[in-house]
């Protein structure tokens, strides 16, 4: 019988609760200066130098994200913070999408496997670059998996040049999808070699082809701005010992924390399926899932990475284990059930009570995103230094507020650009916030004039006691010093 039926209704509200979760408050740190970005080249060009900060502005920046940047800045003339909390709502439900049609066992088993994949990378969800990374990689994993499964033809795979070629302007980020390409072809190459000694015909055809889109997308990603340099940009945020220091996304997920544990989760249910699995893991598998974890387990920053890629690795070998036992017919989807007419017309009520209560719950984030923000930023006392005419003034700053400053258009001691202020500042910058031998040597070096530091950080105890630094404001975020100077 056609119409909502349950099945269907499921599949609706798995999408529904997808985009739902996404919505999110427009806290990270540096959407203000990417921001700011995309306005600066729309009006002047792509700025090949530093152009916000008083401290590094003879620097080299290799505005790697500048496309991000545009459109983050165009959509936000076009609906403002709300349009840009649903627009990459939108991107991260897209995501986990193009996840779900890909893996085995939809919808019942592909939806809790991509439910615990989102739950797992959802602490790095919000307005940024990054979720782009997210999306093309999910657009790659849907390209490559449905080529070998034999539903697209070899045309295809030349959309994935022209998905990097897109990426590579987004996001450097786009490497991902070259190494992702070449784990593919290397686990091909290696189950063709293992299937050629057990005297099975293999059609290399597949692998070549693979191997080709690889090399075209390597070569087309230098059509961007910064060219050639952009090949080896991801080595350098890699090699960054500040980066790996300070930046907590950078580093090895805390387990103790709980906002890890979705992932701690998805890579137990994944080693527990093939294992469970009388089929043994192809060796494309194999390198997909261990490749991905690892990266995942150094730096929490990739735990995306890992939840895209391995989801249709898991929902497979789950299937394959579950087959047999009473539960498969439902997860492997065969089982469709009949739905009446009364019962189609209750679906349609729930669904139209999920999509209420979903409107009711965005609604809500959206209405709460300001008072969101003043609690995480130093709204109140930018505008202490505005009414001032302090704005234009030398200010050390926190490192997180420092893309909230250029948005409201100060120059900054220091912001979320690490690249662009390279190691030896970043050190400099953080001898002072830690209260390190020679803490003042940077402010007296930078002639800086006032600290806007968090309300409760040592420094700002310090400072207080010092007698050579007045605290002129302070409220439950920051507190704002002026020099004492006569």
């Amino acid at each position: 019988m056609n119409g909502l039926t349950t099945r269907r209704l499921f599949v609706a509200i798995f999408l529904l609760a997808l985009f739902a979760m996404a919505v999110r408050e427009t806290l990270d740190p540096d959407m203000w200066w990417h921001l700011r970005t995309g306005q600066a080249i729309l009006s002047d060009g792509i700025p090949k130098q530093d152009i916000f900060s008083f401290t590094v502005p003879d620097n080299e920046w290799i505005t790697h994200e500048w496309l991000s940047e545009v459109v983050m800045w165009l959509g936000y003339r076009a609906g403002g913070l709300p349009g840009l909390i649903l627009f990459f709502a939108a991107i991260i439900a897209a995501t986990f999408w193009l996840v779900y049609i890909v893996c085995d066992g939809r919808p019942y088993l592909a939806a809790f496997v991509v439910l615990l994949a989102a739950l797992a990378t959802a602490p790095f969800w919000g307005v940024r670059p990054q979720m782009f990374n997210m999306l093309f990689t999910a657009a790659f994993v849907y390209l490559v998996e449905r080529h070998r499964k034999g539903r697209v033809g070899r045309r295809a795979l030349w959309l994935l040049p022209l998905l990097t070629l897109v990426w590579a302007n987004l996001h450097s980020g786009y490497l991902l999808g070259i190494v992702l390409l070449l784990t593919y072809v290397v686990g091909g190459a290696l189950d063709g070699l293992k299937m050629s000694r057990q005297k099975i015909p293999v059609d290399w055809t597949p692998v070549g082809w693979l191997f080709l889109m690889t090399l075209v997308s390597f070569f087309i990603a230098v059509i961007n701005p910064s060219g050639p340099a952009l090949w080896i940009y991801p080595f350098f945020t890699l090699g960054s010992n500040a980066m790996q220091r300070y930046i907590q996304e950078w580093q090895s997920p805390n387990f103790h924390l709980a906002i890890f544990w979705p992932f701690a989760v998805l890579l137990f249910l994944g080693i527990l399926s093939m294992i469970a699995n009388r089929r043994r893991p192809t060796a494309t598998e194999v390198l997909l899932f261990c490749s991905t974890a690892a990266a995942g387990l150094l730096s929490s920053r990739h735990i995306p990475i890992f939840a895209i890629v391995s989801a249709p690795i898991i929902s497979r070998h789950l299937l394959d284990a579950l087959d047999g036992s009473p539960l498969y017919p439902w997860m492997s989807g065969r089982v469709k059930g009949e739905d009446s007419d009364r019962s189609i017309v209750i679906n349609w009520i729930l669904l139209s009570i999920m999509i209420l209560l979903a409107a009711v719950w965005i609604a809500g984030k959206i209405q709460i995103n300001e008072q969101a923000i003043a609690a995480r930023f130093p709204v109140t006392a930018v505008d202490y230094l505005e009414q001032n005419n302090l704005d234009q003034a030398y200010g050390y700053n926190s490192y997180n507020w420092g893309g909230y400053l250029i948005w409201r258009g100060l120059p900054v001691f220091v912001d979320g650009r690490a690249d662009v202020y390279g190691d030896d500042f970043l050190f400099d910058y953080r001898r002072t916030f830690d209260l390190s031998d020679r803490w003042q040597l940077s402010l007296d070096e930078y002639n800086v004039d006032f600290v806007l530091i968090e309300q409760a950080s040592p420094l700002a105890n310090l400072l207080e006691a010092s007698g050579d630094w007045e605290r002129v404001y302070r409220d439950e975020v920051a507190s704002l010093f002026l020099r004492a100077d006569p």
